[in-house]
């Protein structure tokens, strides 16, 4: 006599889809996390439509075939927090993305969102309040009823995302560079952005150093420098009075975002996500002094799990029920 593998209950799906990444998560509705997969980014707008379908029909079906062979079949609701919505605007690139889901086997009622909206329900159930990210670039939200009705900065690193990850590791190049060419005694920031960018360059002098610097910089796509806004951090702590002043600047001009979105006063939270905030304690803790001690500071948790959540809040779950929410957006072994 055989016994047949009992199907699974009902099941919800969230995608954080990122520039950088994509994450789908299929969870119980009680947060039980069944199956998740992992593929490019999938921001229509920079990745073009078809990349970005591809990668996220890739996503989708994985995690799907690793929760269960019937999940199709028990998906109730799903939700996508995609980098670059605006773009769905564009009634093609909107097809196209929902027809993307449909090849993965999640139906049709898929509800897609901004990456920002998923952000802030990763670090609140609240319905109101305020999301900052700061990664690569830089954008404050206000978030009403759970979708953004404003927004400040995100103009991109060129005119820009002031305190963002590439806002940091330009001052940071910048500064190194000066204390190279005025022939001063280096610190430890410009040890490691030499190290990072010049690591050929110890029997040069000093000036001619800062000009080899310069040169190996500037050849590289100039979004590449977001990748010294770290060596800022670790720098910080060391005691360098130079990462010290970029850090407390990036604070400033983070919190003016937040201002922007955020009145003074207001009780609501404001949850932080992005790589130079979860990552980076110095801009946190500068972020933080600038808000003041009265602002309800939440951190950003499991993104794909907040879009599970959201799934499972559609399809009828308790939206106040905060251990629910918490067992969706806890943290895993992989960042969301």
């Amino acid at each position: 006599m055989t016994t047949s593998t009992p199907s699974p209950g009902p099941l919800v799906l969230g995608v954080d889809a990122g520039g950088t990444r994509t994450r789908a998560l299929v969870a119980a509705p009680d947060g039980t996390r069944l199956g998740e997969a992992f593929s490019g980014g999938a921001n229509p707008n920079s990745h073009g439509m078809d990349t970005a379908a591809h990668r996220l029909t890739e996503a989708v079906a994985a995690a799907l075939d690793r929760a269960d062979p019937e999940a199709r079949e028990h998906l109730t609701a799903a939700v996508v927090g995609l980098a670059g919505v605006s773009a769905l605007a564009d009634p093609s690139v909107r097809t196209r993305m929902h027809t993307a889901l449909e090849h993965a086997g999640a139906g049709t009622g898929a509800v897609f969102t901004g990456d920002d909206e998923i952000a802030f329900a990763s670090g609140t159930p609240d319905p109101d309040g305020a999301v900052l990210i700061a990664g690569t670039g830089a954008i404050a939200a206000r978030i009403r009823a759970r979708t953004r009705t404003d927004v400040a900065d995100g103009l991109g690193w060129l005119v820009g995302d002031s305190g963002s990850g590439f806002w940091i590791g330009h001052r940071a190049a910048r500064a190194s560079a000066r204390q190279l060419s005025e022939g001063r005694e280096i610190g430890p920031l410009t040890r490691a952005v030499l190290a990072h960018a010049l690591p050929d360059g110890d029997d040069l002098p000093p000036r001619e150093r800062a000009r080899a610097l310069a040169r190996a910089l500037t050849a590289a796509p100039p979004i590449g420098l977001a990748a010294l806004a770290p060596l800022v951090g670790r720098a910080c702590e060391e005691g360098d009075p130079l990462a010290r002043d970029i850090a407390a600047r990036a604070g400033v001009h983070l919190a003016s975002s937040v201002r922007q979105v955020h009145e003074p006063g207001d009780s609501i939270p404001v949850v932080l996500a992005g790589g130079v905030l979860t990552r980076s304690s110095p801009v946190r803790a500068a972020l933080v002094h600038e808000l003041g001690s009265g602002a309800a500071v939440a951190t950003a948790g499991c993104t794909a799990g907040a879009a599970a959540w959201t799934a499972a809040v559609r399809a009828g779950a308790d939206a106040t029920d905060r251990r629910l929410h918490a067992a969706f957006t806890l943290q895993g072994g992989d960042q969301g």
